[in-house]
C-alpha cells in the first residue's frame, strides 16, 4: 500500500492524479497546510524540507513530484504511463515531466501573490512578469501539440499528468491560455479523464501551496 502525503490544491495533486491513473492501492494522508504540521519532526523525517508531495511505498520514501512520477512509473507502469530507457521517447518523457516544474514555478508566484501576500504588499510588477513567463511556457506546450494529441507521439503518459497539472494550476490564477489553438483542446481532453476528475480539490479544500 502506497501512502501519499497530500495538501489539496498543491503540487501533490500531481502525484494523486498519477496514482489514480495507475490504479494501484494507495491511501492519502491529508496534511494541514500549516508550518506546525509540515515542519513537525515526524514529517521532516519523510520530507526534509517539509513540503508535499511525498510518498511512502512500504517503507521506501520518495519526495519531489518529478522523482515520484519517475519512481511510480518505473515500478508500476513502465509501458503505459512511463517510458523505459530504451524507448525512443524516454528522454522526451523525462524532459516534459521536469519542464512541468518550470511551469509550476511561475504559477506558484501568482498563488503567493493572491493568497499569502497582504494586499498592501502585493506587487503588480511581479504578477505581470510571472504571467508573461507562464504564458511563454504555455506557448511551448502549444507548439509541441501542433501535430499530436498528447506530448508524446506514442500517446498519453505521466508527462501529460505533470504538464497538465501545471496548466491547471496556472489556470486557477491567470487567464493565459487564450489563442493557444493546440493547448486548449488538449486541456479539454485532459479534463475529461476520470483520474483527473477524481483528483480535483473540493470547494472546501485549502488554498494552493
Amino acid at each position: 500500500m502506497i501512502t501519499l502525503y497530500h495538501v489539496p490544491r498543491s503540487r501533490s495533486m500531481r502525484s494523486l492524479w498519477l496514482l489514480n491513473e495507475l490504479m494501484v492501492p494507495f491511501r492519502v494522508v491529508e496534511m494541514p497546510f500549516t508550518m506546525k504540521a509540515l515542519r513537525s519532526p515526524d514529517y521532516l523525517a519523510i520530507s526534509p524540507a517539509g513540503r508535499v508531495p511525498s510518498i511512502d511505498d512500504e517503507g521506501f520514501i520518495v519526495f519531489e513530484s518529478g522523482a515520484i512520477a519517475q519512481y511510480l512509473c518505473h515500478r508500476y507502469d513502465p509501458e503505459r504511463l512511463g517510458r523505459r530507457p530504451e524507448h525512443p521517447e524516454w528522454v522526451e518523457w523525462l524532459e516534459w515531466i521536469h519542464f512541468s516544474e518550470t511551469m509550476a514555478v511561475h504559477a506558484s508566484y501568482l498563488v503567493q501573490q493572491a493568497n499569502f501576500v497582504t494586499p498592501e504588499n502585493r506587487s503588480e510588477a511581479v504578477v505581470n512578469l510571472e504571467r508573461r513567463r507562464l504564458r511563454k511556457t504555455l506557448e511551448a506546450v502549444d507548439r509541441r501539440l501542433a501535430d499530436r494529441e498528447y506530448l508524446l507521439t506514442s500517446g498519453f503518459s505521466a508527462a501529460d499528468v505533470a504538464v497538465a497539472y501545471s496548466i491547471f494550476m496556472g489556470d486557477l490564477y491567470a487567464d493565459e491560455t487564450g489563442g493557444l489553438e493546440h493547448l486548449l483542446p488538449y486541456y479539454e481532453r485532459i479534463k475529461q479523464r476520470p483520474a483527473f476528475r477524481a483528483s480535483l480539490p473540493t470547494v472546501a479544500d485549502a488554498q494552493p501551496a
